[in-house]
C-alpha cells in the first residue's frame, strides 16, 4: 500500500470523514478502517451521552481521544490494528 492510501485509511479516525476512505472500494486496508472508523464514531456518540458526569465523562473523552490517535498513528504506519472491544465487530458490518 502506498502512502495516499495509508493517508485515506486515517481519515477514518476523524469524526465523520470515516466516509472519505469508503471510496476507495478497492482497498482492503481502507475498508477496514472505515469500518472500524464506524463504530468509533458510534462510540463517540454515546459516549457523548455521559460525558456530562463530571469523573466518568472526562475519563471516556480522554480514553476515546488516545484510541483515535493510536488508530491514526498506527494506520499512517500502515498497521492493520484492531481497536479493543470494536475491532471484532468490523466484520459484521457490511456495506
Amino acid at each position: 500500500m502506498n502512502k495516499s492510501e495509508r493517508v485515506r485509511a486515517a481519515f477514518s479516525y476523524v469524526f465523520v470523514l470515516f466516509l472519505l476512505p469508503l471510496a476507495d472500494r478497492q482497498s482492503e486496508f481502507c475498508q477496514f478502517h472505515a469500518k472500524q472508523g464506524l463504530l468509533l464514531f458510534l462510540t463517540w456518540v454515546l459516549v457523548s451521552f455521559v460525558s456530562w458526569i463530571p469523573l466518568v465523562g472526562g475519563l471516556a473523552v480522554l480514553s476515546m481521544l488516545v484510541v483515535n490517535v493510536i488508530a491514526i498513528v498506527k494506520t499512517l504506519k500502515g498497521e492493520k490494528w484492531a481497536i479493543p472491544f470494536l475491532g471484532q465487530y468490523v466484520q459484521k458490518v457490511n456495506w
